[in-house]
């Protein structure tokens, strides 16, 4: 290839915490090795994720491997609304271009081979196609005789760009290990002294457990074994050095909290949240603070965006927190949203015993405080209808400034927080005394 590096170095995988930008690592050498990811939504990834690109990215800057990845995209996929545009990257600090797409064929792809040569120029193509073509029916031996076609039109375009071939690393689909099987022959096929073709073994050791969040879709230690392997095929055609080993061991599973609301009422707490990016379901953890509960993880995953606690008691103090998972990875480590702390309640009942001591233009409104009640309303019955006087948190209120009538009407409402409750009424005789209230 017309720029292939073979420097030795150190491969750094695990992609955590801050890296160097792709604009430093582009800065070191004028003349970069273009990398044109070619792939369908393992290579894409979805919101949340690092993805394996990010992890091979990674690995050229611990080589001091000058790369530029390019392509007509830069976005992941939203796994929650089903949609491309995401850019909810792990970490977006990383050469984001790419020619990849959730759901892509190698019988389909978005834009053809051939032109992604033309319009992006690089000097090494990495394919990953194939596995959605064995999905909707197509048979091993016709995927590989695509890739061959694939391979062809790059070198139409370009007889000098070196193609690495990534095996599909969901070998327990049907077909799956019957066309990677066929990859090496495709090879063989195509290689061209000017152009070389080598086979990535991305599905080498790869588990369907322990390394995807869907047994589709590759969690922070697939992104890991995918790049190695990739990085290990791009070596063979001299760019940069293989991946070393043993991999690192990285966290799987959402890497940040949601951000937690709560509303209470009778018996109940309902929490609302957001986020994380990509998250798919919550583990719920609560605790009966007034009770002197430990922490307790509730038995299922929940979806959606809210979720309510039934049958507490009311008056006590509890806390809840989320934990994300993503598909069935739930996350390594210590990983929560913020901590909500509410109290379940009965709407107040109406304030008793509400006497008043009246004077010619004013009176001193008390009453005794019903359970739950954190503030109180007071109007006075006009001949429009009720007009508001005020609110008060103390069960005391003065009102002034009344008319001269034989007897005023009043209505004082117990409300907790914003939940209103019940009212009582009273009717007050005007007083005789001039004197101001107190």
């Amino acid at each position: 290839m017309r720029a292939a590096l073979g420097l030795a170095g150190v491969m750094l995988l695990a992609g955590l915490g801050p890296g160097p930008s792709a604009r430093a690592v582009d800065a070191t050498s004028p003349d970069p090795v273009r990398i044109l990811l070619v792939g369908d939504s393992v290579t894409q990834g979805s919101s949340g994720d690092w993805t394996w690109r990010y992890r091979l990215w990674r690995h050229f800057v611990a080589a001091g491997v000058p790369v530029d990845f390019v392509g007509p995209r830069s976005d992941l996929w939203d796994n929650l609304t089903d949609q491309p545009g995401s850019m909810a990257y792990a970490d977006p600090r990383f050469d984001k271009d790419h020619a990849a797409r959730w759901g892509m064929q190698a019988f389909v792809p978005d834009v053809p081979a051939g032109r992604l040569v033309e319009d992006h120029r690089p000097d090494v193509v990495v394919v990953m196609l194939g596995v959605n073509d064995l999905l909707y029916g197509a048979s091993p031996e016709a995927v590989a005789g695509r890739t061959v076609e694939l391979v062809d039109e790059v070198h139409a375009a370009d007889l000098e760009v070196d193609v690495v071939l990534a095996e599909a690393t969901q070998t327990w689909f049907p077909g799956v290990t019957e066309f990677n099987d066929l990859l090496d022959d495709v090879a063989s096929e195509v290689d061209d002294a000017t152009g070389q073709v080598v086979v990535a073994r991305t599905a080498a050791r790869y588990a369907s457990d322990a390394d995807t969040w869907d047994t589709s879709h590759p969690n922070a230690q697939g992104e890991v074994k995918i790049a190695a392997a990739v990085a290990d095929g791009l070596s063979e055609v001299g760019v940069g050095p293989p991946a070393s080993r043993p991999l690192p061991a990285v966290p799987v599973g959402p890497r940040s909290g949601a951000e937690v609301t709560a509303v209470a009422g009778d018996g109940f707490i309902t929490l609302a949240w957001t986020g994380p990016p990509g998250a798919t379901a919550q583990l719920v953890w609560g605790r009966d603070v007034t009770a002197d509960e430990r922490w307790h993880r509730f038995p299922f995953p929940v979806t959606g965006v809210t979720w309510t606690a039934h049958y507490l008691t009311n008056g006590h103090r509890y806390r809840y927190r989320l934990q994300p998972m993503k598909g069935d990875d739930a996350p390594d480590g210590a990983v929560f949203s913020n901590i909500i702390t509410a109290v379940p309640f009965r709407p107040p009942a109406a304030p008793s015993r509400l006497r008043a001591e009246p004077r010619q233009r004013c009176t001193t409104l008390t009453w005794r405080e019903p359970a739950f009640a954190t503030r109180y309303t007071v109007a006075r019955r006009t001949p429009s209808g009720w007009r508001a006087l005020g609110s008060t948190q103390r069960p005391r209120f003065i009102a002034e400034r009344l008319p001269n009538v034989p007897a005023w009407q009043f209505r004082v409402r117990a409300w907790h927080r914003d939940v209103a409750g019940q009212a009582e009424r009273i009717r007050v005789l005007r007083g005789r005394s001039a004197g101001s209230c107190e």
